[in-house]
């Protein structure tokens, strides 16, 4: 019988007090807060600028992944994505569960979003979904993880927290 050893995920954290930056694993990053990620967000769905966020959680987040896969010679598709998961959590996202990844299609359920706290703390439920963060995200794991360029998959939001579901799912597709 096979085992599977999990992988835990490795972080450098590092505060240039010159700066006032932080960087994970020598990548710039922003602490997530999910109060801040609520109001970007609101502003982007007056501004009808919501696939600006996708678009810039996919391009930041591929290039971390894949980076981190090749350093840590991760070549498994199952300890991509659990390490994957671990850094969405890492960075403030929240909880996610990959219920099925394909070569050209799959799902992924989060457990706690903290885009989704952070809106309904702010303003209550909402009759769309909201966070295309975590959707750019979403795809740039499924590219990251089958070696794939980033803009190949798309994840769109069917179920959601922010709208009175217990979790959120987002279908995955290729473009």
């Amino acid at each position: 019988m096979a085992t599977f050893k999990k992988n835990d995920l490795m972080l450098d954290h590092i505060f240039d007090r010159k700066t006032k930056r932080h960087y994970l694993n020598g990548h710039l990053s922003v602490l997530h807060c999910h109060h801040y990620a609520s109001l970007y967000t609101q502003l982007a769905l007056d501004a009808k600028e919501t696939e600006l966020l996708a678009d810039t959680s996919e391009e930041s987040f591929y290039d971390i992944l894949v980076e981190y896969f090749d350093q840590h010679y991760l070549t498994a598709i199952e300890a991509r994505i659990d390490i994957a998961c671990q850094y969405f959590a890492a960075v403030g996202f929240g909880k996610m569960r990959v219920n099925y990844l394909g070569e050209d299609s799959g799902e992924v359920e989060l457990l706690a979003s903290h885009v989704d706290s952070g809106w309904i703390k702010k303003w209550g439920k909402y009759d769309r979904p909201v966070n295309y963060l975590g959707a750019g995200y979403i795809t740039a794991m499924f590219a990251a993880v089958l070696d794939e360029p980033r803009k190949t998959f798309k994840a769109t939001e069917v179920q959601s927290i922010v709208m009175g579901a217990k979790t959120s799912i987002f279908n995955v597709v290729r473009r």
